[in-house]
């Protein structure tokens, strides 16, 4: 090993990643993804039991839970957003020999978390006119828009929890300490099915309160597990070695690299979301309940595969901007080319799954469906899980390239570049094709879906490829600086 000397606090190795074994480079990407796969399983089963336990209360419920909490989400990722970047900086400044900079990151996360908070109150005044109208426009049944507009107006009151979590979560996988946020993720889950079994259907001793139950379920869910990471976070184990207890302070200095690094990331969440929630709102129920209920369903579905994908996404975040902070850029590229294989292998994998299985699938899903209606769900369900296992090789190197390019804070391309095609190819097209292809059903919109996800996916992986992030500091006042690197042989 030879060049340049490492940033100050680092200590030199003796073997990089660059040059251990291929199989023992999966193995430090999986023991370190183990726990984030299970925290982002966890909070996927979280929604999937929602939807199960909701679907209980009819198809008017099932069609109208999905498009809820996605509007939902497309509020609190505005601060979740910027708030994930913390795992940005407290992974660079680990490899930089800096850990306690890391918690003066994490806290800022709650002040933005209680603008968010704030903000709630007005936001949830236009709830229900805003599903009126795009009810009105896109032609949803009446009893559909009221479900969603109770679920809506209680569960946005998770903004500021769901901020501070991700915050915090960011700051225990950037410093490869995932078990913490897995036991807040199940601590939580466990929580929030049992506040859905006393909430919705009125146990325990509780009135039933139908979809309105799952919604303060949520809301409460939320907040336990901001409050298991609060309290581990300010314990006396993390204090010694990361100063929590003296970082809690409001920093400028760190707020603005928070939101220059996070600000994008925000940007591309919100309009991802937006984008998913016009598909799901307006371009899709047109086409009838039962392919709104299928297209619900499917969704839940997706997650099985993308959620562990991205698991494995944050770990590669943490381990790209560890080797960063390390100066080790090439270790930074060959840990990115394993979570490439691994991510692909099993997403492809998925993709299998969903093809060969997809009547199976729906049929489990539809269990307690209406009737003759619920076979109109199932066909229709089909076909959205076909064009699923087309992209999901694509969405895999959407998800590793994403992560990979954040953990090196190179995060404006990726919002530019998801924005274009998000709003352009898919949303665009798809409403296109519910004008112009009539005649395809859903086979339209999840077309345009599937061209979204091949386009952004390859784009990405260019970008990583041609080496831009490697002039990025997410310390620096400009974001470019020249870098100490150390070069391998």
């Amino acid at each position: 090993m030879s060049g340049r000397a490492s940033p100050a606090g680092n200590h030199l190795r003796m073997h990089t990643f660059v040059s251990t074994p291929f199989r023992s480079q999966v193995g430090q990407l999986l023991r370190l993804a183990a726990p984030m796969i299970g925290m982002t399983v966890s909070r996927m089963a979280m929604g999937f039991i929602d939807f199960l336990m909701v679907s209980q209360l009819g198809t008017a419920a099932q069609a109208a839970i999905s498009p809820a909490t996605v509007l939902v989400f497309s509020v609190v990722c505005i601060g979740m957003g910027a708030a994930s970047s913390v795992q940005t900086f407290a992974s660079q400044s680990d490899g930089r020999g800096e850990p306690e900079q890391g918690s003066g990151y994490a806290w800022q996360t709650v002040y933005i978390g209680f603008v968010l908070m704030l903000l709630v109150w007005p936001i949830i005044t236009v709830v229900a006119p805003f599903f009126n109208w795009v009810g009105e426009l896109a032609g949803h049944d009446p009893q559909v828009r009221r479900l969603e507009i109770e679920y809506t107006e209680i569960a946005l009151w998770c903004a500021m929890p769901s901020v501070v979590c991700a915050g915090l979560n960011g700051f225990f996988n950037g410093i490869q300490r995932p078990s913490v946020s897995l036991v807040a993720v199940l601590v939580s889950l466990v929580f929030n099915v049992v506040a859905n079994y006393a909430l919705i259907f009125g146990n325990l001793g509780f009135s039933e309160m139908g979809i309105r139950g799952a919604a303060v379920a949520t809301v409460l869910a939320w907040w336990v597990r901001a409050a298991v990471l609060l309290v581990i976070f300010c314990s006396a184990k993390i204090d010694a070695r990361y100063g929590t207890h003296h970082s809690m302070a409001p920093n400028s200095t760190k707020l603005v690299r928070i939101l220059r690094i996070g600000g994008p990331i925000s940007l591309q969440w919100m309009l991802d979301i937006l984008a998913w929630t016009v598909f799901m709102i307006v371009i899709i129920p047109p086409y009838g309940i039962a392919a709104m209920a299928a297209s619900n369903a499917c969704l839940q579905y997706l997650h099985l595969s993308f959620m562990p994908a991205v698991g494995l996404g944050m770990a590669l975040c943490t381990q790209v901007g560890f080797s960063i902070g390390e100066g080790r850029l090439d270790d930074a590229v060959a840990r990115t080319r394993v979570a490439a294989f691994v991510t692909t292998l099993y997403m492809g994998s998925a993709g299998v799954f969903f093809y060969f299985g997809r009547h199976v699938l729906m049929e489990f899903m539809t269990i307690g469906g209406d009737g003759a209606l619920r076979m109109e769900v199932i066909e229709a369900g089909t076909l959205v899980l076909t064009w699923a296992a087309v992209f999901q090789v694509f969405d895999a190197l959407n998800v590793t390239y994403s992560n990979a390019l954040q953990g090196a804070g190179d995060t404006r391309f990726t919002a530019l570049t998801s924005a274009i095609c998000c709003w352009g190819v898919f949303i665009g097209g798809a409403e296109w094709a519910s004008r112009h292809l009539e005649g395809w059903f859903l086979n339209g919109p999840w077309l345009m879906c599937t061209l979204y996800i091949v386009f952004l996916g390859c784009l990405l992986a260019w970008r990583f490829q041609s080496g831009a992030w490697r002039g990025i500091d997410v310390f620096g006042s400009c974001g470019v600086v020249e870098r100490p690197i150390i070069e391998t042989e």
